[in-house]
């Protein structure tokens, strides 16, 4: 997907994802109008770490068989948009918030019902060696000192961290998220961002997942209802206009 799209564009990309019928009902049901950025926002970096990239860039199939939760070079491409993200949020004095799964081999840890839905869930209990690298977020977004890590146990960003007292703290109004997966953790927090009251703008093309479906599916679902699904360069435009 283009970072560059117009909202039009971009519009007419979700709306493929739907057939004629579809489209009919969200238009008469009146879903779908955009709500805006906000004036303080906050940039949230879900859960961009090894164990969701891969190691490297790999076809999807060869980078799960090596980390069953790997999105592969789904994740990579993500991975450059949200560079430039990052670094203009940092240049505008935007707080740049990231999360990670807590590390299983940790004693604070809870997998909860995570193995029950994965027949490879096994793997999480085992620390080995060659995985205690997975819950670390990739080199090329690495946090900055004085940056936020949040390590969770669940979806949301919001769910047992201190993510909520934060960002009343520094009177953030709205949030501005990326990372992985899009049906997953991105759609459970843009959804508890939204429950909080914060205009919620997701970035599709700096948002990754393992299956395309799902990845659209969630992204349409974000922007009928709990925000607005945007692009790097609608991010970026809007991060430039609050230092001018």
């Amino acid at each position: 997907m283009r970072h560059d799209l117009t909202p039009t564009e971009l519009a007419a990309e979700l709306a493929s994802h739907l057939t004629l019928e579809e489209r009919a009902i969200v238009d008469a049901a009146g879903y779908g109008r955009r709500i805006g950025f906000g004036e303080r926002p906050a940039l949230l970096v879900v859960d961009v770490t090894y164990g969701f990239c891969g190691n490297t860039p790999k076809p999807i199939l060869e980078s799960i068989a090596e980390q069953r939760r790997s999105c592969g070079q789904q994740a990579w491409q993500a991975v450059e948009q949200m560079a430039e993200l990052i670094e203009k949020a940092r240049l505008s004095k935007i707080p740049v918030i990231f999360s990670a799964m807590e590390d299983p081999s940790s004693p604070e840890y809870e997998p909860g019902l995570w193995g029950a839905k994965n027949r490879r869930g096994v793997e999480d209990a085992r620390a080995r060696p060659s995985n205690t690298g997975d819950n670390q977020i990739v080199a090329e977004i690495a946090p900055r000192p004085g940056e936020m890590v949040l390590a969770k146990n669940k979806p949301s960003m919001f769910h047992g961290t201190g993510l909520l007292p934060y960002l009343i703290a520094h009177q953030v109004d709205s949030l501005i998220i990326c990372g992985g997966v899009t049906s997953g953790c991105v759609y459970a927090t843009a959804v508890d961002g939204f429950s909080n009251n914060y205009k919620i703008a997701v970035v599709a093309d700096a948002s990754f997942d393992r299956v395309q479906t799902p990845h659209w599916v969630f992204l349409v679902d974000i922007d009928m209802k709990y925000g607005d699904v945007v692009t790097t360069g609608m991010a970026i435009d809007h991060m430039k206009s609050l230092g001018s």
